[in-house]
């Protein structure tokens, strides 16, 4: 499971370039701002809060729609059994017992000579996006008859269209009060108190609403949206450990003394690394000069996702199982490209190693991935629900983009000087502080996601050449801001880094690739294409791009049933793939007038029933 534990933050977390050095806070005299009277409320204090809640909100649907859509490892067989009744208890509380009681007590303070038009309007802005992201998950949910204890002790569910309609309306109001707003606030932990910025915000989630609803036409003629980085929505950790911890919380998990605690999905891994057969390839096919003792990586090798030594961080150079590379060497000889094929199968540390390929795997492209990939990356496939055995320092760990831990400075090809060991191996197991020290992001909505949004509105409508351009601006802009992060990481090493041209080739391999391929192309036998068409590699590159922030991912594979490349389940019959989840368990056990559901078929509104093979 990609989130093993929570951590907390204080009612007051910011990054390391956000701490506030001219104020100082006696705490006996402050009181707890969800609980304030209006003459004592905090109009900052109460932002503060509103910010916090909704981004654990968020990160609550971009971890679980990660791992549905194999951005993020899932762990379980059946989804039923493990989309459980508790996963969506924390956005629930959030909105209607946090945000909407906060945003509720904001406006009660405001006045004439109290202008908080920019309070209300981030957070209204803030209030509807949870909003849309319950109904994506839910469906029909509370909302008329929420808040309101009095008169309804007990609310019942709203129609989640309704809902939607309502969210939008409130995004309207947003735009109108922060158009009206006679400044900014210094607590804004987004934007920093740029209306403009919000204003954008605002204009790309009715973007992002007409995408998921149909309205393709619409998508594609938005205007003042997210199109710079300089505009991407985001919340920034920072690197201090204790008092408060406010580190990405990935980051807290995976950069510790004991070790690694999240495994990454297989699934991700291969797609980022490429084929076994471009790898294979090398064999012989290497110029092998005086660069490898240098510490430089050898040329040529296969076109890999730029993004990957960002992402993942590898602790071992080789897995059970699995296959690696290697330069090898001994006296009189030269040196040469060799195969290790990892025949030390480990049982202890992945028992999977041991065992034969299951029988709904065989033949496929889940053939190779279904217990470890090659070239040292260590993860698990989907569904993977085996126990932790002691391998917290040699799986492989998130990266410096977006949890704030290392640049992988492994090689991808060590070289070995015989007789004398490997050298040029892993760069280090993880260790508290190093890397970024959780100096990341929890990506929200980026420009790149922008541009994939209006791919997939394009090709929707038949402009595939719109789309393409598209395309390419998403994974220029997603790459140009990935290896920016590679500056937090002062011990990575440069030589590695992707070269301009290098980042050329990959994006223009796959723009050609799509250009070349039909918009809809046949199934094996096994559900997998016999040839990507251009919805499946526009699917998989936008699921790369939201690696970190992902919660539109689920609506992507109910909206298209794209990608089809996409791995299946280690279960063979893991039951219907959810098309929303359960009601939270703490509301349905609170509230007569919620019936929790008996499984997990039902459709929101925009839900055309679309459903892809790999489910």
């Amino acid at each position: 499971m990609k989130k093993i534990y929570k951590f907390l933050l204080m009612t007051i977390v910011v990054s390391s370039t956000m701490f506030y050095s001219c104020e100082t806070f006696e705490l006996e005299n402050t009181v707890n701002p969800n609980g304030l009277s209006p003459d004592q409320a905090d109009a900052d204090l109460l932002l503060n809060t509103i910010q916090l809640n909704y981004w654990r909100s968020v990160e609550t649907f971009n971890d679980i729609n990660a791992q549905l859509s194999r951005i993020d490892y899932f762990f379980g067989r059946d989804y039923f059994a493990d989309v459980g009744s508790a996963a969506l208890n924390t956005p629930w509380n959030n909105l209607y017992s946090g945000m909407i009681p906060d945003i509720q007590n904001i406006e009660a303070l405001n006045s004439a000579d109290n202008d908080l038009s920019f309070h209300i309007g981030i957070s209204k802005i803030m209030q509807a996006h949870v909003m849309m992201l319950l109904v994506d998950n839910l469906g029909d949910i509370v909302f008329s008859q929420a808040n309101n204890p009095t008169e309804f002790p007990n609310p019942s569910l709203d129609d989640d269209q309704e809902v939607y309609n309502t969210a939008l309306a409130i995004l309207v109001e947003a735009k109108t009060l922060l158009d009206g707003a006679s400044s900014g606030s210094a607590n804004d932990l987004f934007y920093g108190g740029d209306a403009d910025k919000w204003i954008k915000l605002a204009n790309t989630l009715k973007m992002r609403a007409d995408l998921t609803v149909g309205n393709y036409a619409a998508v594609i003629a938005a205007t003042d949206v997210i199109e710079s980085a300089a505009d991407d929505f985001e919340f920034k950790f920072g690197t201090n450990v204790l008092q408060p911890d406010n580190r990405h919380p990935d980051y807290a998990q995976d950069y510790t003394d004991s070790g690694a605690n999240i495994y990454p999905n297989s699934w991700l891994i291969e797609l980022m690394t490429g084929d076994y057969d471009e790898w294979y390839a090398l064999w012989g096919a290497w110029e092998i000069g005086a660069d490898i003792v240098n510490q430089t990586e050898a040329d040529p090798l296969p076109l890999t996702d730029p993004r990957r030594r960002y992402y993942f961080y590898r602790q071992s150079w080789v897995t059970p199982g699995n296959d690696a590379l290697l330069y090898h060497s001994a006296a009189g000889t030269g040196v040469w490209p060799e195969f290790f094929g990892a025949d030390s199968e480990n049982g202890e540390t992945l028992q999977c190693s041991l065992q034969e390929v299951p029988t709904h795997y065989q033949f496929t492209p889940d053939e190779f991935i279904w217990c470890s990939n090659k070239l040292g990356y260590w993860g698990r496939v989907h569904g993977n629900d085996e126990g932790i055995p002691p391998d917290n320092f040699t799986r492989t760990a998130v990266g410096v983009y977006p949890s704030g831990g290392s640049f992988d400075n492994q090689f991808d090809i060590p070289y070995y000087p015989g007789g004398s060991g490997v050298g040029n191996l892993p760069s280090g197991a993880v260790g508290l502080g190093s890397g970024a020290g959780g100096f990341g992001i929890e990506p929200i909505m980026l420009a790149s996601y922008v541009d994939f949004m209006k791919a997939e509105a394009n090709l929707a409508l038949g402009d595939a050449g719109a789309a393409a351009t598209f395309l390419e601006s998403g994974m220029t802009k997603s790459i140009t801001k990935v290896m920016g992060f590679s500056a937090n990481d002062g011990s990575a090493n440069s030589n590695l880094f992707p070269t301009s041209d290098e980042v050329t080739d990959y994006i223009t391999s796959i723009v050609d690739e799509f250009n070349a391929t039909d918009i809809s192309t046949p199934v094996d036998g096994f559900g997998f294409p016999t040839t990507k068409d251009k919805f499946d590699i526009l699917g998989e590159q936008y699921f790369i791009t939201l690696f970190g922030g992902a919660a539109d991912s689920f609506n992507f594979i109910r909206r298209t049933g794209y990608p089809r490349t996409l791995s299946r389940n280690i279960e063979p019959n893991p039951g219907a793939f959810p098309r929303t989840f359960q009601y939270p368990g703490n509301e349905v056990s609170a509230n007569p007038n919620i019936d929790q559901r008996t499984d997990l078929s039902t459709k929101v509104f925009w839900d055309q029933g679309v459903t892809n093979p790999a489910n």
